[in-house]
């Protein structure tokens, strides 16, 4: 098919390859290219707030750049002000992530106003979960001009493996059960609760990988700090199940990375979690802020080590089926390519 040209702005990118910040954007970039997509950047690659000004200076140019023939936004509003401004007759797709949706528009009147702005502007809308774009048509985006498309994940590269291989790839030296938790040490993750499960639980192993400082936590809790990501798939298979019980969420990739590694998950039933897992058969879904059923659901994964591996068999195949990169990504270039043919 024909080669389009788009404009991407994004106010979260890597800096390098070691950099985990915006990396589900350096791959969906990388993804269109793959499909014939030209991609024109304008990204933001430094996490200080002072970084903005030469960011709003590259989106400017590239919004001034006549070569290109439809713009994307990821990360709103921050990185959809200057294409919501100088959009001119080209499209515009605003894609919402989380927060930009779950808890930006309703900090007060101006915030909700901004977003409703912007969607008004926009001619599609794109989120990551179905729950996050019922959000958004409540606040005035077009049903029938928005859709629900994840993130995704690398189901050739997030793959089964031996966990004995992958506990010498971190010197694990650990013969019992591994609960794994991925992501920011930030007390809306639902850490506090984590830890306090793992009091209850001594004789299982819990494993921290992520940014910041783990607050204080009994022997069991082994924190690793944060993993280059290509060494996240040999660190999940290293588990017996992934833990994320967040207070609110978007729609977690690490779910979606478990679960292609045939490794089970418990969540809490936030934001787009319900969505990645199916309760019971690929997971476990817990009320947030509920040591008592956090418990619950860590000792009967313990206990049921049968129904645990069948739980992440099933969760492979579902994320080939449903969350597969490559399937999600041919799904945006439709969209794309739909809204181009519209033009007049």
């Amino acid at each position: 098919m024909s080669k389009y040209t788009l404009g991407l702005f994004a106010n979260m990118y890597p800096s390098d390859e070691k950099d985990s910040k915006g990396i589900f954007i350096k791959r969906m970039v990388d993804d269109l290219e793959e499909s014939n997509v030209r991609v024109i950047k304008a990204v933001k690659t430094i996490a200080s707030p002072l970084a903005y000004s030469t960011f709003y200076y590259k989106s400017f140019i590239i919004a001034l750049n006549n070569q290109i023939e439809i713009f994307q936004a990821e990360y709103i509003p921050h990185s959809s002000l200057i294409p919501s401004l100088l959009k001119f007759n080209r499209p515009l797709i605003l894609r919402f992530h989380g927060d930009d949706a779950r808890i930006f528009p309703f900090k007060s009147p101006l915030h909700k106003a901004v977003i409703q702005w912007m969607i008004q502007r926009s001619n599609y809308i794109i989120t990551v979960s179905e729950e996050m774009r019922h959000i958004l048509i409540g606040m005035g985006a077009d049903p029938d001009r928005s859709a629900a498309i994840a993130v995704g994940v690398n189901t050739g590269q997030f793959i089964p493996m031996t966990k004995n291989t992958c506990h010498q790839e971190f010197n694990f030296n650990i013969d019992r059960m591994i609960f794994l938790f991925i992501g920011r040490y930030h007390p809306w993750k639902g850490i506090h609760e984590l830890i306090e499960a793992a009091k209850a639980l001594p004789e299982d192993v819990f494993i921290f990988a992520g940014a910041g400082i783990l607050p204080v936590h009994p022997e069991n809790c082994i924190d690793i700090g944060e993993v280059e990501p290509e060494k996240i798939p040999i660190l999940i298979n290293a588990a017996n199940c992934l833990v994320l019980p967040s207070y609110t969420e978007g729609l977690p990739t690490v779910l979606m990375e478990a679960l292609s590694c045939a490794v089970p998950v418990i969540a809490t039933n936030v934001g787009g979690c319900p969505e990645v897992v199916k309760n019971n058969i690929t997971g476990l879904l817990i009320p947030p802020k509920n040591i008592p059923a956090l418990c619950n659901a860590l000792i009967w994964m313990k206990e049921h080590p049968d129904e645990r591996n069948k739980m992440g068999e099933r969760g492979r195949e579902d994320m080939i089926n449903r969350y597969d990169r490559k399937y999600l990504i041919s799904k945006m270039v439709h969209i794309h390519r739909k809204i181009l043919e519209e033009r007049p």
